[in-house]
């Protein structure tokens, strides 16, 4: 999966999640990505036996099943499992060896996507409204920060932590200075509404919000087929059980509460690496 920008990849792929839930206020964007997004620097072992790696596999289809249905919000329907359902296939469909090229060149488009609701709401920020306001915990912007943990790309990652870590300040600062704190913690989806509130600029907000979520499930499926590679598992067998979870929980809205997904992620994707490798040493030693 060779890019020549993989930290480009990485960013678009938590663009979109990253803003939809950052409304509690740029200090916990702050605080949560200052505690989160270092984890995904120290090695880990991705190894494992078969049995860890399909339960690996299975949950990045939970997680995929959890953070999709919000990929609606930017599409105002009846029908809210058509974009979900639509962007899981599509990713399923781009294949882990494309993903990490489509995410970089994605990554310029929605720059240009955003670059007027960036400069329109640095133009309305409100100086009074950027005061540090209490902490608000999102346990589901903590699971999007664990994302960079996943072993979808090692080239370029410290890089691209870096920048998710200061893309989440700014979100969350352009969402809080917009909105008012009060209005953007009561809201469940605070960057599409921050477009909204800047005059119009849902549709291009829409469409540059969909291909986030896009990359985000591509960045998902590249990991389930890597896990799945290092473990001489299939990786269209990784495919079919991410698609399969996911598109089930979407389909008949089956959602885990948000701190049981970060405890579990922290575990599956953090913990256990992290005592793989270590065990791996020692045995070695």
């Amino acid at each position: 999966m060779q890019t020549k920008r993989p930290h480009l990849w990485l960013l678009a792929a938590l663009a979109a999640p990253v803003g939809h839930f950052c409304g509690g206020g740029w200090l916990t964007a702050l605080v949560t990505a200052v505690v989160i997004l270092p984890l995904s620097l120290i090695g880990k072992d991705w190894s494992f036996p078969k049995s860890i790696a399909l339960a690996q596999i299975i949950w990045l289809g939970v997680v995929a099943g959890s953070l999709l249905p919000s990929s609606a919000a930017c599409w105002p329907s009846d029908n809210d499992l058509a974009v979900p359902l639509t962007l899981l296939t599509l990713a399923a469909l781009t294949g882990a060896a494309k993903a990490p090229r489509i995410g970089a060149v994605l990554a310029f488009a929605m720059g240009l996507l955003l670059l007027p609701i960036a400069v329109s709401g640095a133009a309305n920020l409100e100086i009074r409204w950027l005061s540090p306001t209490p902490l608000t915990w999102s346990p589901m912007l903590a699971l999007v920060l664990l994302l960079p943990v996943l072993p979808a790309v090692e080239e370029g990652r410290g890089k691209g932590v870096l920048q998710v870590g200061i893309l989440a300040i700014l979100l969350a600062v352009l969402i809080q200075g917009v909105l008012s704190p009060a209005v953007a913690a009561a809201l469940s989806d605070p960057e599409y509404q921050t477009a909204r509130t800047l005059g119009h600029l849902e549709p291009i907000a829409a469409a540059a919000l969909t291909l986030g979520w896009y990359t985000m499930t591509t960045w998902l499926f590249s990991a389930a087929a890597e896990i799945a590679r290092l473990c001489q598992m299939k990786e269209k067998l990784s495919c079919v059980l991410v698609w399969g979870m996911a598109a089930t929980m979407v389909a008949f809205k089956w959602q885990l509460s948000a701190p049981f997904l970060m405890v579990l992620s922290t575990v599956l994707w953090c913990l256990i690496p992290i005592f793989q490798k270590m065990k791996k040493v020692k045995n070695s030693a």
